[in-house]
């Protein structure tokens, strides 16, 4: 029977090695002798069962890779936030449970509730907040940006801890905006002491008629006070350099000063007066952190929580709704669920 060598198919006659095998094999016989030397350079000669140690190359095990460098400016904080995207931040029209959080066994969505707006103008935030019920848990979560990028918080709660709900709608006076609002103002003095240079008989009826807006506009505060200061100054000023000249105009340019001065500190106070949402969701364990936020003031920041949407719709529904989870189960589920 003929006879074929393995690897190049060429016919053999009986007893033949294929020039190819044999060449193969002396390849492999030189790179197992070079394999040798190698190991007798590197470890040295083994005597009594112990390896030596022979010369080594000093940069084994020492590599060099860009990929276990760290940025300067990541180091230093530079350009942190440019990776963080903020599309869809506000998370709008969507329920956190199943869309934003995935589900656990047999949850069903109950209903959510556009509860409350946060925001720091000093950090530039501002995040929307949502409160969602589900026969097994509640969870609240703010989401929305600031001025480096995405913000968002999340807590939640299995329906069974949730112990009371305590929700308020109201109103608190901010001192920040009063100061604020003080401050602006000035400037609007500023303007209307220019003004003040017109003869007397003019300036009084462009003072008073600075005045008019407050008896005008509906609400609009901040714009009432820019004007009432505009008009004090103008009338006050301009009675001040008629005293001598026009007794009787000078008079009568520091009563309207008085009024003018009552309905300024008025349309401030009002301006400062802002609408304040508290949330408060206690539990029945001492040791879990319960879902509390409020319009927090200090000297480094300023968290506002303003009413949203759903904000009444919660305050009557939110506690009722739960209670009747905890103990009517599927009846409870049946009776608040929003298809």
């Amino acid at each position: 029977m003929a006879r074929f060598c393995t690897q190049c198919g060429r016919p053999l006659a009986d007893g033949e090695i294929c020039q190819c095998q044999m060449t193969g094999n002396q390849q492999t016989g030189n790179q197992q002798t070079g394999n040798q030397q190698n190991q007798y350079y590197n470890n040295g000669p083994q005597t009594g069962g112990q390896p030596g140690r022979g010369p080594v190359n000093p940069n084994e095990g020492y590599t060099i890779s860009t990929e276990d460098w760290i940025p300067l400016r990541k180091l230093i904080g530079i350009g942190e936030s440019d990776n963080n995207d903020v599309e869809g931040c506000f998370e709008r029209g969507k329920k956190i449970v199943p869309d934003l959080i995935a589900p656990c066994e047999q949850e069903i969505p109950i209903k959510q509730y556009q509860l409350c707006n946060a925001r720091s103008r000093l950090r530039g935030l501002w995040q929307e907040g949502r409160i969602q019920v589900t026969n097994k848990r509640i969870l609240f979560r703010l989401s929305g940006r600031s001025w480096i990028g995405r913000a968002m918080s999340h807590t939640e709660f299995t329906i069974d801890e949730v112990a009371g709900v305590a929700l308020s709608n109201g109103v608190r006076f901010a001192l920040w905006d009063f100061l604020l609002g003080f401050l602006v103002s000035m400037l609007a003095c500023a303007l209307g002491g220019l003004f003040s240079e017109l003869p007397v008989f003019l300036a009084f009826i462009l003072g008073i008629a600075a005045a008019v807006p407050f008896f005008i506009f509906k609400k609009k505060y901040y714009i009432k006070a820019l004007f009432l200061a505009f008009s004090m100054s103008m009338v006050s000023l301009s009675s001040a350099k008629s005293i001598f000249e026009h007794p009787f105009l000078s008079k009568m340019g520091i009563f309207l000063t008085v009024i003018i001065l009552v309905l300024y500190v008025i349309a401030l106070f009002l301006f400062s007066l802002k609408p304040s949402l508290s949330i408060n969701i206690m539990t029945k364990c001492a040791s879990d952190k319960p879902i509390s936020i409020w319009s927090r003031q200090s000297m480094v920041s300023v968290m506002e929580v303003l009413p949203g949407e759903d904000a009444d719709v919660a305050i009557e529904e939110l506690g009722s709704m739960i209670t009747d989870i905890q103990k009517l189960g599927d009846f409870g589920i049946r009776k608040w669920k929003v298809d």
